[in-house]
């Protein structure tokens, strides 16, 4: 539809230049001289052309023939009696009223759009002694095709150039219209993009649309960068987290295992044997690492299966809890709370979120199941030296987002991005929350449909 509108468009403004060129060409054209006299705009027949037509058509007549000149015309006798006329002769034009009228001399070309009426009177024969009368009466009021414009050569050339400048305007207008959108499209392809404001596109509706497109384009883009650019840090800050995080632990097992080789010989066996455990805690924290890296990625990815079963979320919230034997935890709720959800996964979570008190808090731990109406909230507290800042909260679902300090005591920053992962895997929420030195953790299940 908006192709058939610029099409329309187009072809109104090619009219215009149409008639335009004419009309121009037409004014300075009928301003020219015509052989020996500069002709006005309008132009009527004069006296001895009137006479040539009613003499051609006086003979037509006598032969039997009907007069063809450009008036209306009648015969009349000696006597005054009307012998013929054309449809539209006036039946109240008599010879004596006619030859009572002025007969028009020779007259000059008029300028004026005026109706003048021709009057003409010629002898005619019609067999008898005494002659006969042929009138003419001529209503002139020239019609276009009727104009005389002076030069016909000039005219058409002018008409023709006219035409083309007009053309070469309506172009280059247009070409105008198309620059301002190529500006525009070039401003997707510059970084940094430009900021100032483009001036708005004038012209035909399907150029300001096209226009609006590309700026909502350029806007997606500006922000796509930004994204763009944002992931890139983040991914830079990842790797540097990870890189620490992986090397730490590595480190020392390297600088242990070269003093065991350097030094074994000189080691007693209770010195060896502190040596390997702490080998085996910093492999162990390491194997560690790699595995929550691992399952951050497998539930990153949004394909990743999950097994639902039905199961009771107190009982598998105790089970775990007594993993942790150096951890006084009280559990409140219900004696039993259905879940539709995958064991696996669960019950990673609650250890993530035990093990996140265990290194993080003080003590006390407080986990609380609610079977609500929307749906099942699990909320695991603990307590807290300082109050959290929501802004430290929100730093702390993103992978690797924890302290220097926490990481110092065995932290990851992986545990509580593995939680949200979780979550979504189950349609379900989790929040952090912070007051009264409590840092607090709420997942909230959706029930099963």
């Amino acid at each position: 539809m908006r192709r058939i509108k610029l099409t329309v468009w187009m072809l109104v403004l090619l009219l215009l230049a149409a008639f335009l060129s004419t009309a121009l060409a037409w004014l300075l054209a009928s301003q020219l001289p015509l052989g020996g006299k500069t002709v006005p705009r309008y132009y009527y027949t004069t006296e001895e052309d009137t006479v040539s037509a009613v003499k051609e058509d006086i003979t037509r007549y006598q032969n039997g023939q009907i007069p063809t000149g450009p008036y209306d015309w009648a015969v009349y006798d000696a006597n005054g009696r009307l012998v013929s006329a054309s449809d539209k002769y006036p039946k109240d034009l008599t010879p004596s009223r006619l030859l009572a009228e002025q007969t028009p001399t020779e007259r000059e070309p008029s300028d004026t759009g005026k109706v003048r009426t021709l009057h003409h009177i010629e002898a005619i024969n019609l067999g008898t002694r005494e002659p006969g009368y042929f009138l003419t009466v001529q209503s002139d009021k020239p019609t276009l095709n009727e104009y005389q414009v002076g030069n016909s050569n000039a005219f058409f050339i002018l008409q023709v150039v006219l035409f083309i400048v007009f053309l070469l305007l309506l172009t280059r207008w247009i070409a105008g219209l198309f620059r301002e959108l190529e500006r525009r499209l070039e401003r997707l392809t510059v970084e940094p993009a430009p900021t100032e404001p483009l001036p708005p596109v004038k012209g035909p509706k399907e150029f300001k649309l096209f226009a609006q497109s590309i700026e909502r384009i350029e806007q997606e883009l500006r922000t796509l960068r930004v994204r763009d650019q944002e992931r890139f840090v983040e991914q830079l800050r990842l790797i540097t987290s990870l890189s620490h995080d992986l090397r730490t632990p590595l480190t020392s097992i390297q600088g242990f295992i070269q003093w065991l080789t350097e030094k074994h010989e000189t080691l007693s066996a209770t010195e060896r044997t502190e040596l390997l455990a702490i080998v085996t805690r910093q492999s162990e924290t390491l194997a560690s690492r790699i595995d929550e890296l691992f399952t951050l990625a497998k539930l990153s990815n949004t394909d990743y299966p999950v097994e639902r079963t039905s199961l009771d979320l107190v009982t598998l919230t105790e089970q775990v809890l007594e993993l942790f034997p150096g951890i006084d935890g009280v559990i409140d709720g219900p004696p039993h709370v259905a879940l539709f959800a995958d064991p696996m996964l669960l019950r990673r979570l609650l250890e993530n979120l035990i093990r996140n008190a265990t290194l993080h808090g003080t003590g006390d731990l407080r986990i609380s199941i609610n079977d609500e109406a929307e749906d099942i909230q699990l909320i695991c507290s603990n307590a807290i030296e300082t109050t959290y800042t929501l802004e430290e909260l929100n730093t702390w679902l993103t992978p690797f987002g924890t302290s220097d300090a926490s990481r110092s005591s065995g932290g990851s920053g992986i545990g509580l991005s593995i939680v949200q992962q979780i979550m979504a895997r189950h349609e379900g929420s989790v929040a952090l929350t912070s007051k009264d030195n409590r840092f607090i953790v709420t997942c909230r299940f959706p029930h099963a449909s």
